[in-house]
């Protein structure tokens, strides 16, 4: 599950701005907290389901989103795509003299069932500055343990990371790689629990359209999936009876009537060709989304309101924020420009973030809990 989640010094974010899934103690009566927030473990930690970010276009919201993008990016493959001496797509705040030179900021607070972890790094285009891995039991009054402490090529790790121990006394991190990512190519148990967890985080933006449509076909070809991705299309009303894959091209059925409203038969369609882009949108966001709520995971969407009709946005929020859809606490996050969710009584106060540019041009974040 997603605590929290802070960034700095990259792209319009200039100071270090932290989105919270933690849940505060919020007076007045709002949606009901017993669907919204989940316990962790005995730690006494309450987490939400869901968070939405608003802001202006330009304001900054899809630069927190290719922030968890690149921090899943960097810590997954900055160990084998990226070779010695190759500089990093990494972009810091160029609006000012000072933070134009300065590294970037990320670091993540999440847990499983068992542990809470606290990871972070600070690096620039060439080499990773700073980098650090904390963790503590889901327990109260647990203690957090350093696991290890980096600063460029200098590692104090704990014992119980042996692995890390052994790949930095022998000099095997490169200065542009992350050291949990290099434990990860080298079966340390908790880098790889951490390579889960990212792997089990789905983030979809613009630039990766093709990519939901492409993995939403392949699912066609798992019966039970495609029954299910059919009865998600159902769910939104979109009066499709059946999409089907045949000779490699998506069709979809519907059913033709007489002048008299009685059923004839039924007519397939070329899917991308015939369907609306809300409804191709949605049935490509079908698959992570019942994967993420049968798995527990995480999806996080930009632009999520994008082509698609405010109403079928309403009733994926709904699945998430419910205990009878969400039994496995999956979390959504997403970015939007539709206010009609703000009063569709669907968010807490503390669900609910917006991003705006100063006049220097630096994205600020906050919490519509802080009003």
């Amino acid at each position: 599950m997603i605590i929290q989640f802070t960034i700095g010094n990259f792209l319009s974010f200039k100071e270090q701005s932290t989105l919270s899934l933690v849940a505060s103690a919020l007076k007045e009566i709002q949606v009901p907290a017993e669907d919204i927030i989940f316990n962790v473990g005995t730690s006494g930690l309450s987490l939400m389901k869901s968070a939405v970010v608003y802001g202006a276009n330009a304001s900054g919201k899809s630069n927190f989103i290719k922030a968890l993008e690149f921090f899943k990016w960097y810590v997954i493959n900055s160990s084998k795509d990226i070779q010695a001496g190759e500089r990093v797509n990494i972009e810091s705040f160029r609006l000012n003299s000072l933070t134009a030179n300065e590294p970037s900021y990320f670091e993540a607070i999440f847990c499983d069932e068992d542990n809470q972890y606290r990871y972070g790094f600070e690096a620039d285009n060439s080499l990773v500055h700073s980098e650090w891995l904390y963790q503590k039991a889901n327990k109260k009054r647990a203690k957090e343990i350093e696991l290890f402490y980096r600063e460029k090529d200098n590692f104090d790790i704990h014992t119980k990371f042996v692995v890390g121990k052994e790949l930095a006394g022998k000099r095997m991190v490169r200065a542009n790689a992350l050291l949990l990512s290099v434990a990860a190519q080298f079966n340390d148990p908790t880098a790889v629990e951490i390579m889960k967890w990212l792997n089990d985080t789905t983030i979809i933006s613009g630039s990766n359209d093709e990519k939901i449509w492409n993995t939403a076909t392949i699912q066609l070809d798992d019966i039970k999936m495609k029954q299910r991705i059919v009865e998600f299309s159902r769910y939104a009303d979109l009066g499709i009876e059946n999409i089907e894959k045949i000779d490699n091209a998506i069709v979809s059925t519907h059913t033709q009537y007489d002048e008299e409203g009685h059923e004839v038969k039924t007519i397939t369609f070329p899917f991308r060709k015939n369907e609306s882009e809300g409804t191709i949108k949605y049935f490509s966001l079908a698959y992570p989304i019942i994967d993420a709520l049968d798995n527990g995971k995480r999806l996080i969407i930009d632009e999520f309101d994008s082509k698609m009709h405010p109403l079928l946005t309403c009733r994926i929020i709904a699945l998430f924020n419910s205990k009878e859809t969400n039994p496995q606490n999956a979390q959504l996050i997403f970015t939007t420009h539709d206010t009609n969710l703000l009063s569709a009584n669907i968010f807490r106060r503390d669900q609910v973030w917006f991003t705006q540019k100063d006049r220097y041009g630096a994205t600020e974040l906050y919490s519509l809990a802080e009003y």
